[in-house]
């Protein structure tokens, strides 16, 4: 696992990670995610892990007479086995890090206790399905995205090493249509340290029947001069923090544009603003940084303006 130096940016500004890890696979893919980058000095991270009674294995309940306790030894293994994998490493970034073990439903927990400890961001693996499915949210993931309060990460490898940056620099595809969500997203950027070297594409989309019709002049061009005000808003604030930043314009579908040009640029992580959504609809319809983290071919960070 690669590790970086913690670089300051700005002061000590602390950061709150929560790592959600269900096994060790998932624990050495989001070390690796939070060694690949510096994070702001004071950094601090919870790992929560959440059992499951289907969890626990059939020889620990008959050892333990298919009570409560089966449960409570299931716990006790999985927060020693974490802390042995994720405290020291963590320690050696910098970064002081606590283990919590709770038993029920990871889906619903996850959110709730980075509401209840004001986590600023949650990494959470894309799933653990392997071969080509492996892109898809698995449904703890997907019901993360949509309920936390916070910023989610969806982690995912791009090599069999579970290694999470591959072009030997950190190449971020930022998603902007230059509303407040994305300027968000835009700003989460600019404020937090990344690795030198680092590159930003900042794209923007147009509708493609729009994007036809304004180009042979039969409608005003507003939608293609709102999209290239954007990416002149965004790439002036990250060229200002030092920044390595492109941008285009592109025509077609938003989740489909940004996830293939994810894909043919070799981005290790696509940042997305998301529009908060109240009651039933949280839950029940889906949105553009839902489908982009569903079917990217990288990590993806959903970003909530907090």
């Amino acid at each position: 696992m690669r590790t970086e130096q913690l670089i300051e940016v700005g002061g000590d500004d602390e950061m709150r990670l929560l790592l959600a890890i269900d096994s060790i696979v998932t624990a050495e893919m989001l070390m690796n995610a939070v060694a690949s980058r510096p994070w702001p000095r004071g950094t601090r991270a919870r790992v929560l892990s959440v059992v499951e009674d289907e969890a626990v294995t059939a020889e620990v309940w008959r050892e333990a007479g298919y009570s409560i306790d089966a449960v409570r030894q299931e716990m006790r293994r999985r927060g020693e086995q974490i802390s042995a994998l994720t405290v020291e490493p963590l320690s050696r970034l910098g970064i002081e890090a606590e283990v919590a073990i709770m038993r029920g439903n990871p889906a619903w927990l996850i959110p709730l206790e980075a509401r209840r400890w004001l986590a600023d961001m949650i990494l959470i693996r894309a799933h653990n399905r392997t071969g080509f499915r492996s892109w898809m949210l698995g449904s703890v993931a997907r019901t993360v995205v949509r309920a936390a309060s916070c910023s989610v990460e969806i982690v995912r490898a791009v090599n069999d090493d579970l290694s999470v940056v591959g072009n030997g620099h950190l190449k971020i595809v930022l998603a902007t249509d230059g509303s407040e969500q994305s300027m968000a997203a835009v700003r989460a950027v600019a404020e937090r340290p990344w690795p030198e070297g680092t590159e930003v594409k900042v794209m923007s989309t147009v509708g493609p029947v729009m994007y036809s019709m304004e180009e042979i002049g039969l409608i005003d061009g507003g939608r293609t001069e709102r999209a290239h005000r954007a990416i002149g808003n965004a790439a002036q604030i990250l060229q200002g923090v030092g920044l390595r930043t492109s941008g285009e314009v592109i025509a077609g579908r938003a989740e489909r544009r940004i996830t293939h040009e994810a894909r043919e640029w070799g981005a290790d992580l696509i940042v997305v603003g998301t529009r908060e959504r109240r009651g039933l609809r949280r839950f029940i319809s889906g949105s553009v940084s839902e489908t982009v983290a569903s079917r990217a071919p990288c990590s993806v960070e959903v970003v909530r303006d907090r």
